[in-house]
């Protein structure tokens, strides 16, 4: 026992729960934020781990770190029922020898999580006495619950070490470990169990016992579901899509494919893709406009525009930054995002598919859209919107060229005024606040340096001195203020306010974040009407002061 971390790691309780999953329940997710003990105590199901599958009786008891999804499904006729116990371990004292917190079961549990905790008896009434007294967190009382967690995790490190090591169930884990590493390896039974050292039949019961399933069943279901994944992500060719599944024949596959699912693997694109449940951490007004309702989305950030409140509404706010466990709740399909939540990446897959849209500043909104199209299996909606957007852009351009507003190429600067007037942001075409309405919907023209931020893909520069804005906005013939939080009140007494061209011909305005700030397709339709609406307002207004 003298390789176990008890002298250099401190553990403690985080939080225990009873858990009841009844056999109609929808498939509960649990994304682990500390080290947890599941102890089954009633009932069976299945289960997946950190996207290993496991079956779930009376008796089984796994261990999860923390990042890691857990995921409980298929009860039987009969409740299923275990207890969830989280804990910390942090490291209290170096050593060059002790293992790092994050490892610090590897010697103690057997591949997939699962432990080896016989009799039932002794470790069920263990977490019973932490459950009866979970709320002991102070004085006497919480140090003996201190006490107990210690105990049942020295029994649990005493019960794996001695079996680890030569455990058939062990070898035969490692075993499906690397069947999950590469798929589209290729084994016999025989191979495996070869490679656990055992006999085909005794090989054939433990892989049963530890998966519910017999191994080639299994082999194909990791290998639909690789392929179910694919196509709902990728516009790879058919071909690529089953080879990378583990499949060298494509009809092959999709003849197993349609056995296994029951629809050919095409109907299942166009049918699954319309279906989905998303949850858009980024790009959710592009779906909206496209009729697609997110289950959830990251409101807290992108959510507020108000040509937007009544496709918002049911629609989940997972937080920013977003929660996993709201997000696991949700049971999504799909989880699309830009590259703000690409660090996070690892932890969304586990919980569904996931897709990183990078932003870029060169690809404008028409192809933002053409991808999400593409995605969902809708690209003529996408289409039908640019169609559109460009035929009511032609038509405001008419407008506000009889007006007599566009003569001589007029230019236009877009900024936000931040720091009580002292700091101010400039914005292009590209980065929401009316850009792409007033450069290219309406045709204004950025001046020498909103041009150059535009064509280096930045499109915003942030942060700047307000004596600054002269090199922005001094010669441009209109000047639009996006209010988010001040406005042009907070700079309108400085000299250098009254230097700039837009202001001394009254061709300033003030735009409001919740209709102007947005950068959906919903609301830059909304956008171009509005500024159109505005820009021949002010020159009628102009027109009859001097008449």
């Amino acid at each position: 026992m003298n390789d176990l971390p008890f002298q250099t790691c401190l553990f403690t309780f985080a939080e225990m729960d009873y858990i009841h999953y009844r056999a109609e329940s929808t498939p509960m997710k649990m994304f682990m934020h500390h080290y947890t003990l599941i102890g089954v105590m009633r009932g069976k199901g299945t289960g997946v781990i950190d996207g290993k599958r496991c079956r779930l009786a009376k008796g089984n008891c796994f261990i999860a770190s923390p990042g890691v999804l857990v995921e409980v499904d298929g009860a039987d006729s009969e409740e299923l029922a275990f207890y969830r116990l989280s804990f910390r371990a942090e490291r209290v004292a170096a050593s060059d020898e002790a293992p790092a917190a994050g490892g610090i079961f590897e010697h103690v549990i057997v591949q997939g999580g699962k432990l080896n905790v016989q009799p039932f008896g002794k470790w069920s009434a263990m977490l019973e006495q932490l459950y009866l007294h979970r709320a002991n967190t102070a004085g006497i009382e919480g140090y003996r619950q201190f006490i107990r967690l210690q105990e049942l995790l020295y029994y649990l490190c005493e019960r794996n070490a001695v079996h680890a090591e030569h455990d058939p169930r062990s070898a035969v884990g490692r075993t499906i470990d690397e069947l999950h590493a590469d798929i589209t390896q290729s084994f016999t039974v025989k191979q495996l169990a070869e490679k656990a050292k055992i006999g085909v039949r005794q090989y054939n019961y433990l892989f049963k016992e530890q998966t519910g399933q017999s191994p080639m069943d299994y082999i194909t279901e990791l290998r639909m579901n690789e392929a179910k994944q694919q196509l709902l992500v990728s516009n790879d060719q058919l071909n690529v899509i089953a080879r990378n599944a583990g499949f060298e024949d494509v009809y092959y596959f999709s003849r197993r494919f349609k056995q296994v699912v029951g629809i050919s693997p095409k109907h299942f694109v166009t049918k699954r893709r319309r279906e989905l449940k998303v949850v858009a951490l980024y790009y959710a007004g592009i779906l909206m406009s496209m009729g697609v309702r997110p289950v959830g989305a990251n409101l807290t950030w992108w959510g507020g525009s108000d040509f937007l409140k009544e496709q918002e509404k049911g629609i989940i706010d997972v937080g920013a930054p977003p929660s996993l466990e709201m997000i696991a709740e949700l049971q999504p399909d799909l989880i699309l995002m830009n590259d703000n939540h690409s660090q996070q990446y690892g932890q969304y897959s586990k919980i569904a598919p996931s897709v990183v849209i990078p932003y870029d500043g060169k690809r404008n909104v028409y192809e933002d859209i053409r991808l999400v199209g593409n995605l969902i299996d809708n690209t003529q909606a996408a289409e039908q919107f640019i169609a559109r957007y460009e035929r009511n852009a032609a038509a405001s351009r008419s407008k506000i060229a009889a007006a007599g507003i566009a003569k001589g190429n007029p230019t236009a600067t877009i900024i936000r005024v931040e720091g009580s007037g002292s700091r101010f942001s400039v914005f292009g075409d590209n980065y929401g606040r009316s850009g792409w309405a007033i450069y290219r919907g309406l045709g204004l023209k950025a001046p020498s340096k909103v041009h150059q931020l535009i064509e280096s893909g930045r499109q915003i520069s942030q942060n700047m001195p307000i004596a600054m804005l002269p090199d922005y906005a001094e010669a441009s013939d209109y000047l639009f203020v996006i209010n988010e939080g001040e406005g042009a009140e907070s700079i309108a007494d400085q000299d250098m306010w009254h230097r700039l061209r837009a202001v001394n011909h009254n061709h300033v305005f003030e735009l409001s974040k919740e209709r102007f700030s947005y950068f959906d397709p919903v609301s830059l339709e909304a956008q171009l009407g509005l500024l159109t609406d505005l820009l021949l307002k002010r020159r009628e207004e102009s027109c009859t002061v001097s008449s």
